[in-house]
């Protein structure tokens, strides 16, 4: 019989720091930079004593505004985290580290790149055409002097 996972109890937790969270910088929070952001992913500690949060800011914000996001974090740290207590029933609160989450501009940048590759060659079924198209004639064979003459 397989064995279930340690950490069932996390999982739930880290679903319902994400969704409080998220509904308490879309509708609660006096910093207007928080709402241009999305959670997307909490990892909270197997003790339960801190919670990464990783953000995203929306399309909307400039590059240089990821500084300002994390300052606004900073500053709301208190009530969001206050929030969280008293929406999830736990017996600790975890502290929260807001972490901004590039992975979707890395994801982008990839996709750029792939994409401009494939634009500077041609498409691969005229490659395949070219090569089918014109047969090699073995030379070896035919300078061979026949073993039966």
């Amino acid at each position: 019989m397989a064995k279930k996972r340690p950490f069932q109890r996390v999982d739930r937790l880290q679903s319902q720091v994400r969704e409080v969270l998220a509904l308490a910088l879309q509708r609660e929070t006096r910093e207007a930079l928080l709402r241009d952001v999305v959670i997307t992913d909490v990892a909270v500690t197997s003790d339960v004593s801190l919670a990464r949060v990783y953000w995203h800011a929306l399309p909307g914000l400039a590059a240089g505004d990821v500084e300002a996001v994390q300052a606004a974090f900073t500053r709301a740290t208190g009530f969001l985290r206050a929030k969280l207590g008293e929406v999830v029933r736990a017996r600790v609160t975890p502290d929260l580290r807001f972490i901004h989450d590039d992975a979707l501009d890395r994801g982008r940048r990839i996709e750029d790149v792939l994409r401009a590759i494939e634009r500077d060659r041609p498409p691969p079924d005229l490659e395949v055409e070219v090569l089918v198209a014109e047969p090699v004639a073995d030379v070896a064979d035919e300078s061979k002097p026949d073993p039966s003459a």
